[in-house]
């Protein structure tokens, strides 16, 4: 069941616990689902993802660029060692959907193998029930370079290059008719369907710079960071079917029932396909540097981010930050392939289903040059200093809103809330986090990492029930990375 917010007011309030607990009210009251959108955030992964006003360094490099200024009062280096994430999930089946179906009648045959599960009636209709305006969805990304340099009174700049791979399949509403035995005696409409295909990398290039007010006794915003990421990109394979597509069935049923009963058709479809999915599906694909290039694009991150306190003793600042990320295009080349069909037509019982027929209903197909757009989303959030509440353990929390503008890959334009909180500032730290979405419905992230001198890890999972491995988990989500800080002026060469 899922909750319509309809108050739009957000009420700033300074207390910071009575803050903390509207939010957690806020957010449980909009449950809205939403496939994931970031991989790369090994930390953010272990918030809910939570991170667009507190993610720093490396980490911001695919969140916030406005985030890529760290506090060094000297030249330094940041850089991260191949983080990777993977994602696969559904609202369709848990893990114990799974095992049932799919996993054999527990019987193994003479050369080794499971036998299949043969499903009785009623089994079979719960099965095909489940599909219908359900969501698959898979993502894996990597990062083989991420570099931050940060450059005293000039700012920082970032290199980055990221791999992405991201499938969603959304089966239409009544789908399950189609499996269930359908036999034309009532209308069929087959809506709201969608699939998605989309490997691209993305080759940025980041500045970031730091505009402090003149005031430096100023509290509020007396420290804003806005940044710029110029993207190229190489698209090596797309698919797609509209959204929008429709195939409608409508029996002109006779006085008494036969089989020379006419059939209403009418196919509405659009489908794009570029690159092949196959031959990218290898691992040197996923560095950036291997693959065979179907289209190229350019795209735009942009990002602000505001200090809305003073540092405390420890450093740490409530803030305030937005970012608008993947704005832009891939155009495919001409080899690719784009079919249109809006096809009515009347058919008279399944003998008039010729090669001709067929064919029409396949659609009209083009080989020509087109464009899709990146997967475009925005992101807004805050993040805030809790003091010293647990066990005298600093902790910080964050809250962010995010809004996709387009269905690309795993986009999707239903809005995304995240609750996270970080416990300890430094050494080895603990995170926790909260989504209102995800395929999963209601998300519990958690994560591990550490806030060293010199080298950092990141462990995060997207979803708690499937790493403690809850039989009703519907998302498996996990990512890690190793990061690195070197203090510039202190390497022999300088």
């Amino acid at each position: 069941m899922f909750v319509r917010c309809s108050n739009s007011r957000v009420i700033l309030m300074f207390d910071r616990k009575v803050s903390v607990i509207h939010l957690v009210c806020f957010i449980l009251l909009c449950l809205t689902p939403l496939t994931a959108q970031q991989r790369l955030d090994v930390s953010g992964m272990g918030l809910a993802r939570a991170t667009v006003a507190f993610a720093r360094g490396t980490d911001a490099l695919t969140i916030n660029p406005a985030n890529i200024i760290t506090n060094d009062t000297s030249a330094s280096l940041l850089f991260t060692v191949m983080p990777i994430g993977v994602m696969v999930g559904s609202n369709v089946f848990s893990v114990k959907d799974i095992n049932y179906y799919f996993g054999g009648d527990g019987t193994i045959d003479s050369d080794g193998h499971w036998n299949p599960r043969y499903l009785s009636p009623s089994e079979r209709d719960k099965f095909v029930q489940m599909v219908d305006d359900g969501t698959i969805a898979t993502q894996t990304e990597t990062m083989p370079i991420g570099i931050v340099v940060n450059i005293p009174n000039f700012g920082a700049v970032g290199f980055s290059i990221i791999n992405s791979l991201q499938m969603q399949l959304r089966f239409p509403e009544n789908f399950s008719k189609v499996f269930d035995g359908y036999g034309g005696k009532e209308p069929l409409d087959l809506s709201g369907g969608l699939y998605n295909v989309l490997h691209f990398s993305s080759y940025g290039f980041t500045y970031a710079q730091n505009i402090r007010a003149a005031n430096v006794y100023q509290d509020f915003l007396n420290s804003v960071n806005i940044g710029l990421t110029v993207k190229y990109i190489r698209g090596y394979s797309m698919q797609g079917i509209d959204a929008s597509n429709t195939a409608k069935i409508t029996p002109f049923i006779p006085a008494g029932w036969d089989s020379t009963y006419d059939w209403a058709v009418d196919l509405r479809y659009k489908a794009q396909q570029a690159g092949n999915l196959q031959q990218q599906l290898s691992v040197g694909n996923f560095t950036g540097f291997g693959g065979t290039t179907a289209g190229t694009g350019i795209g735009l991150d942009m990002g602000f981010w505001g200090a809305l306190t003073k540092p405390d003793s420890m450093g740490r600042q409530a803030s305030f930050a937005f970012s608008l990320l993947d704005i832009g295009s891939i155009t495919w080349d001409e080899s690719t392939e784009t079919y249109n069909a809006d096809v009515r037509d009347t058919i008279k019982g399944v003998a008039q289903l010729t090669d001709e027929r067929i064919d029409l209903l396949k659609g009209v197909g083009r080989t020509a040059s087109f464009s899709t757009l990146l997967p475009m989303r925005f992101r807004v959030g805050v993040s805030m200093p809790l003091g010293t509440t647990i066990w005298d353990i600093p902790v910080t929390a964050m809250a962010d809103y995010t809004q996709g503008l387009v269905t690309a890959g795993i986009n999707t334009t239903i809005p995304r809330f995240g609750l996270g909180f970080q416990l300890g500032e430094k050494g080895i730290l603990g995170r926790i986090g909260f989504q209102a979405g995800g395929i999963e419905g209601f998300g519990v992230s958690a994560g591990i990492g550490s806030n060293w001198e010199t080298v950092n890890f990141d462990i995060s999972a997207g979803s708690v029930r499937a790493l403690l491995g809850y039989a009703s988990a519907h998302l498996f989500d996990y990512s890690l990375g190793i990061k690195f800080r070197l203090p510039v002026n202190k390497l022999p060469f300088f």
